[in-house]
């Protein structure tokens, strides 16, 4: 058996795409609204139920709702959990005037910081503020939160690994308080992409429809939901045929591949199925140039997945393709950097997450739940 232990699959690697790229050292305020407001002023930034927002207008609503948090006494946000244009504007806010923003979560108890994931104490305060606790979500067993650093690490894995075109439309239709949006919406305002606001109550009629009138590239949501799209809204969806660059489809361990390759020939697009926790960010996902409908990927761009005994996480010293099955372990810049967690769930600096998993020869992986 190798003695080496396999940090991604040793056989299959999209070509063209990095294994890893680096963090920039700036907030999500600076990469996501103010950079963008300097190089595509007039872009639009969110369509909303027909208005449009500018990344220029971004910039002013955003700036005007952090300074009136700035000069409030709180030093915490709280949001709902439902993706609307003003919770979204808040969020934004909230992270451009350094409060905690606690997003589908009333209750924020002391958070305990991840030891192994602490600030550089070299660093001064302007750049240590993004290694800090910025938003809180719901997690596996109770709140976590993520810094602007490992919020962006996250949205930056997903749009290296699919490759993502900068400029065209994202249409996400999970909530906000969910870790997927959150990168979603990230990677979409870094990109210079709009955010397509979804419907006040969406069905799976008015999301197809939107995917047409907005040109989206790429639709954000679950397989389950994308599936029954193909069933109950299928006229919407004919007409959408072909629009999307790619489905972007989560999952939460085994699933159907034939709602997967269902989704793919209903919209004749990419069907590409991804997986994390809130805790981590995105860990698995597939690839537009090849991908199996039963496989949910390999590790993303930045994912450090390692094959560990599930009775007490240490490394197995085999690659993926020759262990039977194993939990995954993983290290990324994404992780979470405080919450309420049991210390057990870190096996050195790889958190633990509880989902087990096989390989295939050439390296394409399989949740078993």
């Amino acid at each position: 058996m190798p003695k080496t232990i396999a940090i991604t699959p040793s056989w299959y690697w999209p070509a063209g795409i990095p294994r890893v790229v680096g963090i920039p050292p700036y907030s999500i305020y600076e990469l996501c609204v103010l950079r963008p407001a300097r190089e595509w002023p007039a872009h639009p930034a969110i369509y909303n139920a027909g208005d449009t927002i500018t990344f220029e207008e971004l910039r002013d609503e955003v700036e005007g709702r952090a300074e009136t948090l700035r000069s409030g006494s709180s030093n915490a946000l709280p949001l709902e959990g439902t993706l609307t244009r003003d919770s979204l504007l808040q969020l934004l806010a909230g992270l451009a005037a350094q409060r905690l923003v606690s997003v589908g979560t009333d209750d924020v108890p002391a958070l305990d910081p991840v030891p192994s994931l602490a600030s550089p104490r070299s660093m001064g305060e302007q750049t240590r503020h993004i290694y800090e606790p910025a938003v809180v979500i719901p997690g596996t067993s109770g709140p976590v939160a993520h810094s602007n650093r490992s919020l962006f690490a996250a949205a930056l894995s997903l749009a290296t690994f699919f490759d993502v075109v900068p400029g065209r439309a994202w249409l996400p239709l999970l909530p906000l308080d969910r870790w997927e949006t959150l990168a979603a919406v990230v990677a979409a305002l870094y990109l210079g992409s709009p955010i397509v606001m979804p419907s006040a109550k969406p069905d799976p009629e008015a999301s197809a429809a939107q995917i047409k009138r907005y040109g989206v590239g790429y639709a954000l949501g679950e397989l389950e939901t994308a599936a029954s799209m193909t069933r109950e809204a299928k006229k919407a969806v004919k007409d959408a045929r072909g629009v999307l660059l790619a489905w972007l489809l989560a999952t939460h361990g085994s699933f159907e591949p034939d709602q997967r390759s269902r989704v793919a020939r209903a919209f004749e697009s990419p069907a590409l199925t991804f997986w994390g926790l809130p805790e981590t960010g995105p860990v698995f996902a597939s690839h537009q140039s090849w991908y199996l409908d039963e496989s949910v990927g390999i590790p993303v761009t930045n994912a450090h997945v390692v094959p560990a005994d599930p009775r007490n996480g240490q490394p197995i010293a085999a690659l993926w393709e020759l262990v039977e099955s194993a939990e995954v372990t993983v290290w990324s810049p994404s992780l979470f950097v405080a919450g309420q967690f049991d210390s057990g769930r870190f096996a050195g600096q790889r958190y633990r997450t509880g989902m087990s998993g096989s390989s295939d020869a050439n390296g394409m992986i399989y949740l078993l739940g």
